[in-house]
C-alpha cells in the first residue's frame, strides 16, 4: 500500500511540472533575413521539454499507478500532442513560405 502511495505521489508531482511548463508556451520572434518580416519559433529548450514531457506522459499512462490520475494523464497527452502537431505546421508553412518569398515579395 505504501509503494502505492509514493508512486501515486511521484505521479502527482510530475503531472503538476508538466501543468506548470505548458500553461502557457513561449515562442520567439526572429527577423527573417534582412526584411522587416518576422517568424515564429518554438524556443529549442521548450522543445526539447516538449519532447521530454511526451515521454513521461507515455510512461506515466503505461504505469499501473495511473488509474487515479488517467484521465488528467490522458488529456496532458492530447495536449502536448497537439502544441507538437502546432509547432510542426508552424516550421512546415514557414518554410513553405520562405521558399516563395520572392513570389509574396517581389508581387
Amino acid at each position: 500500500m505504501t509503494d502505492t502511495s509514493k508512486q501515486e505521489l511521484k505521479m502527482s508531482k510530475q503531472i503538476k511540472i508538466v501543468e506548470s511548463k505548458w500553461t502557457e508556451v513561449e515562442f520567439e520572434l526572429m527577423k527573417h533575413k534582412e526584411t522587416d518580416i518576422f517568424v515564429l519559433k518554438l524556443i529549442e529548450e521548450n522543445f526539447e521539454t516538449l519532447e521530454e514531457h511526451q515521454l513521461l506522459v507515455n510512461n506515466m499512462l503505461l504505469s499501473k499507478y495511473v488509474g487515479y490520475f488517467e484521465k488528467q494523464v490522458e488529456s496532458w497527452k492530447m495536449d502536448l500532442g497537439a502544441i507538437y502537431d502546432v509547432v510542426q505546421c508552424l516550421i512546415e508553412v514557414q518554410k513553405s513560405w520562405s521558399f516563395l518569398e520572392n513570389l509574396f515579395i517581389g508581387s
